[in-house]
């Protein structure tokens, strides 16, 4: 690839990056070209759709949950290290707009994000292996919730969110805790 053409490519996605950080979820592509200064087709060849920019933006946060979870697998706790895995992606999805759509969507137009999803859901279906008695949920229900706690929790004032994470983290807890025996 041409030293020209690297350098656009980089610099359409650092724009993107920059606009989707901002909230700009729904930033056309032309806008995109217009901003990063390129041909409209040049932003339409490595984005063919408004979709795929979002998805190949938030690939990169759907990949760092993929790693938390993996690594929470090592733990010895594992009602805590799934908590803990929530806990940040939680955190993740509140700071980095549009990624809850991400996870929701079940129509993905990127086979690397598709794939990603699938690793996520893969590598919660493990966490959710490890707790005693097991609970009947599957890694695909656990991203649901997921999506179902994001939408909560936003609702909140900001000041009051890191407490409404708490407090819907601890009713799962709760929930995936065996009750002492009477």
């Amino acid at each position: 690839m041409r030293a020209d053409a690297v350098r656009n490519r980089r610099r359409i996605f650092d724009e993107a990056q920059r606009a989707i950080a901002a909230g700009e979820i729904t930033l056309t592509l032309n806008e995109l070209a217009r901003r990063s200064d390129v041909g409209v087709g040049t932003v339409y060849r490595l984005f063919p759709t408004q979709r795929a920019m979002l998805e190949a933006v938030l690939e990169a946060p759907v990949r760092v949950l993929i790693a938390a979870a993996t690594d929470a697998e090592r733990r010895p706790e594992p009602v805590q290290a799934l908590v803990d895995v929530l806990h940040a992606a939680l955190l993740a999805a509140l700071a980095q707009p549009g990624l809850i759509d991400i996870l929701i969507t079940a129509a993905d137009e990127t086979d690397s994000l598709r794939e990603a999803k699938a690793e996520l859901a893969a590598a919660a279906s493990r966490l959710l292996d490890r707790i005693r008695p097991a609970p009947v949920l599957t890694g695909e229900n656990l991203l649901k919730l997921l999506c179902g706690l994001i939408h909560a929790i936003s609702e909140h004032p900001a000041d009051r969110q890191p407490a409404a994470i708490d407090a819907y983290l601890g009713i799962l807890r709760a929930g995936l805790t065996p009750s002492p025996a009477p």
